[in-house]
Order: structure tokens, then C-alpha cells, then sequence
């Protein structure tokens, strides 16, 4: 087995509050201001929190008076007998006016309160919500008789009493503002109501006044003023007051801001995606254990450090090994492992078990780095590593900024191999198909696929890696902070991991690679197993309606670097072989019959080999052969498994060759279905395989029809040669002949 380390990563320093709040749901107070903060005198300075000082603006160009004191009003506004008070009298055109700036722009989730009151509705009171140029987008006036807000006239049918007092709540919405307004004092009631139009960021500040309210010359003696009172800016997505919100579930935000002081937690089953900016000067913090891993997702803009607790593999001397990527970008290598002490580390220098992987090295492709190295951590660069066995935590803690936009990095074939070592850069779940479908052209065409180390925990795969392609696996999705190979064609390029179109991040439940997992597909399929005494391996045969006898990109997927291990089992195409070995081999829907796969072994003499099937998905009817071409065997492995020593090592192909019949054809109407015709190129040889009718003979003309050999096929047997060594190389046509019925395959000698 390679040996490539992985880590497996469990939560370092996972700031879990069992009793947090739930983010969606609860929210927090980002500003607060009543009168009572003022001791009687109401200044410019703010005495509350959130909201900015207070400017105050007046007229009185006609003469009058205008201002502002603390007073009291009535019980249903009141905080300790004070109210904030606005006075403009006896002048036309008298103005008082209060302006403060909210905490922020109110964005989709906050929520605005304040409650207002008078006595007599001479004149004009009330409010401005307004932009940052000031421009007013919503008004709520007191005058002639009438409480009106924008869009809504005649609040309460405008009934009168001294007392009144309206509280209202404004919340902000993708692109409106909803509104309730709450009637206490002498009358009591409730309306509420939606204003268009008015999009998130939009509002800013409030701005109270009082116009030309009467002839009274004071605020304190007169019943003319405009009381206001409790100010309170709520948000759901603005995480403050040093609290700690749980995501659990899959959650979408239309922004979400942390202050300092707050964390946002992301447990292992937690999805976060956030439609608009995030900004963060507290903590976000995503965790995973062995199959679990949490996923975010920011649409707009990320500002601020998030840190990622992955679950990565211990460094187990028989499996255990990983493949990682940085899911956050911008930290230094000394930074990273001096956070990570689980890390395996050398006894005797700075040396530490993680590094990239040079294709042109080898001998040692993996890569050792020094526990001093400052390398940044780069987005979509894999690397290897692994966790010292008997560690507290399996968790690595990975810290940096959120990559929100095109990732892309460099592949090409070294002069040691093809193999590319890159990973997932987004700390969230990668899209497989897309990232295919977007880099194909860049990939070897016998590899369109990506190779995932499993750790062979799956028993599923090939040489340990589960093959991720347009067939087969082609539900799974790369987790974050996940490493994987890809093989590059000779010219290679820029591999791209987007973010539009398409938009490869998504939420997803998918495990990592190191763990089994049932292939879920439409079409049919046959997975022959090679086994011995302590290992075993596989090969993949598919039947679709999208491919062919040939190469086809994206479904035949060869193995690891188009190298066959010491111990392998695999296939050669069927047609236009370029003598790759594929671990998953794709042709036609119906191709059942008269088709012939040569299998290649490489294992060592002196061990007992066992041929099985390990899964069939294929019709009943459809029997699978192993033809042994040098112990003259069939064998229906649907039935049995072909067992034997072999008394030679075993390199490649040549020996064996995997089979197809339908059992349920008519004898008489198809009595050559099920015989394949296919040379052997190793002993320059046409065999004939499959069970004959007796009295079948097989005659063989040259291109021009003439006739270079016959043989009469005795029927006892299932497989028959005939020697080719003296013919030239070239398009030979061999005639299967029993009676009247007659099958014919053109065959090419090389």
C-alpha cells in the first residue's frame, strides 16, 4: 500500500456553549437610549449605547420660541417620570428638531423602536427615518387632527385622547419595511402595515421635530409638545452583547456581522450560508469530527479571520493516512503548526509529516516541511500529513480569511508522473461534477475524474482511492479541507474552482473520503475482485447508454497515474487500446454479448489467487465468464469463483479475459450469442471462447477473402486457439460455421 499521510482533525479549541442562542431566531440589542439615562437635561452627548450623539437643529424665523427639555408625560412612556420633550411655539415656522444616527444601516432582520406622544395634534410632530443623505423614506406626522405614516393614512381612525402614546417597530425586509404601531395611554390598539420600495442599507438615522405647535411660550407649562422616549435597535444577524450562537442545522443569512467579544459556532452538522457580506471581529468558529463536516458559504464579501476544526486521520502505520487542503487561506506554515502540536513531528529535527506533492521527484514525491517554514498555506494546493497515534484530538485548527471569489491553480505532468495534488479551497463542500465538467479539457483523457484517498476503509475501490466521475460515485462531493489527485494532460493549465457560474460551493452531508460508501447509479455493472492470501483489489466494468468500446473521457477512468501496482487487477479498452490500465472500464447499455475484456494481474508467483464478484447490478440472465487463456478455463464467476497458484509472476495482460452471454436468448435463433472472437496479442493467437454447438467449424480469410486457415471447434471445450505466428499483421475475418448459421468477426492482428 502507498503510504499517504493524512490528519485527521478534531476541534482544538471548540468554544461550544451548550445553552447559546440560536442564530435566525434570537436577537441582540445593538443600540438603547431613554430619557431617564440624561438627569434631567437633555445634551448632545449620547447617555445611551449603540446610537450616535445627538444633533440638535432649531428656527424661529418668525419670532417664537423652540427647544427641548426632559419632562414627564404619562405612565404609558415614561421611564422614571422622564420622557425626552420637544417644544416649537407661537412663531409660524418655529422648529425644534433631535437627529441621532442608529448603530448601523438597518439591514434585512433589524428591527427599529420608539414610542411618541402628545397632547394636542396642532402643528406638526413626529419623524423622519432617513438615509445617509438625509432624504426621508418614511414620515410619521401628528397634525390637523390626524396620525399618518408613509403609505397609511389616519392611524386609528384618529380617535383622540391627551394621553395617547403610539410605539412603533420598524423591520427592515430583503427590499420593504414593515411597521406595527401599538396604541396605549387613554386608547389602546394596533395597526401595522408594509412600505415598498425600500431596500436593506438603506436607513440610517431618525430625525424628531416639532413645528408651530401652538402659542404656549415653554415646554414645562405648555400641553404642546412632542414626547419620545425608549429608543432600541434590535438585529438578527449582528451577533453583540458578547454572546454565543449555535448553527445546527442548515441556516441562510441575508448577512451576518460579529462584534467582538461574540462567536458564531458551527457545529459538525451545521450549514451557514450568508447571501450578503460577512464581517467579522469576533469569532466564527466550524467544526467536524470523523464524517461529519460543517459548511460556509459567504455570496457577498468576508472580512475577518474564521477558524476551521478539521477531523483529520492518524498517522497509523498500516492505514492511516489523509490528504488535506487549507479550507481558509493567508496562514504561515510556523503559524499552523505551532497551533497544531498533534501533528507528527520528527524525533530528532524540525521536521514535521506535512508537505505538497512534487511530480518530479520519484523517489520521494511527498514533501517534508520544517516546523520554522513561513510558506503560507495556499488555497487549492493539497498537501499530505498526519496525526501522532495516542493524540489528545484528531481536530487541526486551520485560521484565515474566506475565499469568496476564482480560485485557481497551476497542473501539469511532471517528469515523474501525471499526478496533480490539489484540494478543495472553500470551507465548504466542492461540487465534483462541476469542478469535472469545468476542468476537463485540462485532464488526462483517460482520467477525467478525481482519485480520493479512502484509507481502504470503502472496499469499494481501487488501490485505495475512491474514483469520483461523471458515472461512477458521481453523487459524492469533496468535503472541506479535502485533498485529492487529478491527472493532467500533457499540456496542463490553470484548474478552476468557481464561485459563479457555475458556483461549485455547496452544503452537502458527504463524508470524506475515508469511509465506505454504496455507489449510487442508474446504470448496470460488474466489479470483478482479485484476492489473495493478504490483500485484494478491483476492477470496474459499466454498462451505459453514454459510452462505447473505446475511450470515453469522463466515464473509463484509469488507475492512480495510469501506473498498476505490484498486486493489481484492471482492464484494457476494448477498442483503440493505448495500453492504460483502467480501473473503471464504461461500454455500451446492451453490450452483453460478442464482447471480450482483456484483464490484466500483476501478482506473484506461489500465492493463491481468488477471482470473485463483488457486486451485480446486471440482469439476471446475463452470466459473466473469466476465461484463463493459458490454463484453457471458463469459468461462470456468477456461479463460482476461479481459484488457482500461479507457478510464474503475473505482469499485465494477455492470460485473461472477462466475458459476456445472455442465458436467456433462444439456442436455435442465436446459437453463436455469447462466443467472443479476440486476438492475444502475447502469444499471437485468435481465440474463441464461449460454449459451441457440436458440428461448429471457424474458418479464417485474409482481407482479400482468401482462406489462410480452418479449424473444426470441438464443443467440449469453451475455448479455442489458433495459432497466427505465421500471418502478417493486418485485418483478418474469421467465419463461425454450423449448419446454416454463421458468425462473422472482422479480428486484427498486430
Amino acid at each position: 500500500m502507498r503510504q499517504i499521510y493524512l490528519i485527521l482533525t478534531l476541534c482544538f479549541t471548540l468554544t461550544f456553549i451548550c445553552n447559546g442562542q440560536t442564530l435566525g431566531v434570537d436577537t441582540f440589542t445593538l443600540g438603547n437610549d431613554d430619557s431617564d439615562n440624561y438627569g434631567g437635561s437633555w445634551n448632545a452627548t449620547n447617555l445611551g449605547t449603540g446610537f450616535s450623539d445627538w444633533t440638535f437643529d432649531q428656527a424661529t424665523p418668525n419670532g417664537g420660541f423652540a427647544g427641548r427639555f426632559i419632562g414627564t408625560f404619562s405612565s404609558a412612556i415614561d421611564v422614571n417620570g422622564n420622557s425626552f420633550a420637544m417644544y416649537a411655539n407661537s412663531g409660524n415656522d418655529a422648529v425644534s428638531g433631535a437627529t441621532t444616527y442608529m448603530p448601523k444601516a438597518m439591514e434585512e432582520g433589524d428591527s427599529f423602536t420608539v414610542s411618541v406622544g402628545v397632547n394636542f395634534r396642532d402643528g406638526n410632530k413626529g419623524f423622519d427615518l432617513r438615509d445617509g443623505s438625509n432624504n426621508t423614506i418614511i414620515n410619521f406626522n401628528i397634525g390637523s387632527d390626524q396620525y399618518n405614516i408613509t403609505g397609511t393614512s389616519g392611524l386609528f381612525s384618529n380617535a383622540y385622547d391627551a394621553n395617547t402614546v403610539i410605539t412603533f417597530t420598524f423591520t427592515q425586509n430583503t427590499n420593504s419595511i414593515s411597521w406595527t404601531a401599538n396604541r396605549s395611554g387613554g386608547l389602546t390598539g394596533s395597526e401595522s402595515g408594509t412600505i415598498s420600495s425600500i431596500n436593506s442599507g438603506t436607513i440610517t438615522n431618525i430625525r424628531f421635530y416639532n413645528v408651530s405647535a401652538g402659542t404656549n411660550g415653554d415646554g414645562g407649562s405648555g400641553q404642546r409638545n412632542l414626547f419620545i422616549n425608549s429608543l432600541n435597535f434590535e438585529s438578527t444577524y449582528t451577533i453583540a452583547e458578547n454572546t454565543t450562537v449555535n448553527v445546527t442545522t442548515s441556516e441562510t443569512v441575508p448577512y451576518l456581522s460579529i462584534e467582538n467579544g461574540s462567536t458564531v459556532n458551527v457545529t459538525k452538522t451545521g450549514n451557514l450560508e450568508v447571501s450578503g457580506n460577512l464581517n467579522n471581529i469576533g469569532s466564527l468558529i466550524l467544526n467536524s469530527d470523523s464524517d461529519e463536516y460543517s459548511s460556509l458559504i459567504v455570496d457577498g464579501t468576508a472580512t475577518g479571520n474564521v477558524v476551521y476544526n478539521r477531523h483529520v486521520n492518524s498517522n497509523d502505520p498500516v492505514n492511516g493516512n489523509d490528504l488535506i487542503s487549507a479550507p481558509l487561506s493567508g496562514q504561515a506554515f510556523n503559524v499552523f503548526i505551532a497551533n497544531n502540536t498533534n501533528i507528527l513531528t520528527s524525533s530528532s529535527g524540525p521536521e514535521v509529516l506535512f508537505g505538497d506533492f512534487d511530480n518530479d521527484n520519484a523517489s520521494a514525491p511527498y514533501q517534508i516541511w520544517n516546523d520554522t517554514d513561513t510558506t503560507p498555506l495556499l488555497a487549492g494546493i493539497g498537501y499530505r500529513s498526519g496525526i501522532e497515534i495516542g493524540a489528545p484530538t484528531n481536530l487541526v485548527s486551520f485560521e484565515g480569511i474566506v475565499n469568496t471569489s476564482l480560485v485557481e491553480v497551476a497542473i501539469d505532468q511532471g517528469s515523474a508522473s501525471i499526478l496533480n495534488l490539489v484540494g478543495n479551497p472553500f470551507p465548504s463542500y466542492l461540487d465534483a461534477q462541476a469542478f469535472l465538467t469545468q476542468n476537463a479539457a485540462l485532464l488526462d483523457p483517460s482520467a477525467v475524474v478525481i482519485y480520493g484517498y479512502n484509507d481502504s476503509t470503502d472496499g469499494t475501490s481501487a488501490d485505495d482511492y475512491t474514483i469520483i466521475s461523471a458515472l461512477e460515485n458521481n453523487t459524492l462531493n469533496i468535503a472541506p479541507g479535502q485533498g485529492f489527485f487529478v491527472a493532467s494532460n500533457p499540456l496542463g493549465g490553470n484548474l478552476q474552482f468557481t464561485t459563479s457560474t457555475p458556483d461549485m460551493r455547496l452544503t452537502s452531508t458527504d463524508d470524506d473520503f475515508i469511509a465506505g460508501r454504496s455507489t449510487s447509479s442508474a446504470v448496470t455493472n460488474v466489479n470483478i475482485n482479485l484476492s489473495n492470501s493478504t490483500d485484494s483489489f478491483l476492477t470496474k466494468v459499466y454498462f451505459t447508454a453514454s459510452a462505447g468500446l473505446g475511450l470515453d473521457p469522463g466515464y473509463d477512468a484509469s488507475l492512480l497515474g495510469g501506473v498498476a501496482p505490484s498486486f493489481a487487477i484492471f482492464s484494457h479498452l476494448v477498442e483503440d487500446n493505448i495500453n492504460v490500465p483502467f480501473a473503471t472500464q464504461a461500454i455500451g447499455e446492451t453490450d452483453y454479448n460478442d464482447t471480450t475484456i482483456a484483464l490484466g494481474v500483476n501478482a506473484n508467483m506461489g500465492e493463491q489467487l481468488t477471482f470473485s464478484i463483488t457486486e451485480n447490478t446486471l440482469p439476471t440472465s446475463i452470466e459473466v465468464y473469466l476465461d484463463d487463456t493459458f490454463a484453457n478455463t471458463s469459468t461462470l464467476l456468477n456461479t463460482s469463483d476461479y481459484i488457482f497458484t500461479p507457478a510464474a509472476n503475473l505482469n499485465g495482460t494477455g492470460r485473461f479475459y472477462l466475458r459476456f452471454s445472455n442465458s436467456a436468448l433462444s439456442v436455435s435463433d442465436h446459437l453463436f450469442d455469447g462466443v467472443s472472437i479476440y486476438t492475444n496479442p502475447n502469444n499471437k493467437t485468435i481465440n474463441i471462447a464461449g460454449q459451441l454447438a457440436e458440428g461448429t467449424s471457424a474458418y479464417l480469410h485474409d482481407i482479400q477473402g482468401r482462406l489462410v486457415n480452418s479449424k473444426a471447434l470441438e464443443s467440449n471445450s469453451t475455448l479455442h486457439s489458433i495459432d497466427a505466428n505465421n500471418l502478417h499483421t493486418g485485418v483478418y475475418i474469421v467465419k463461425l460455421v454450423n449448419g446454416t448459421i454463421l458468425k462473422t468477426e472482422k479480428v486484427i492482428l498486430k
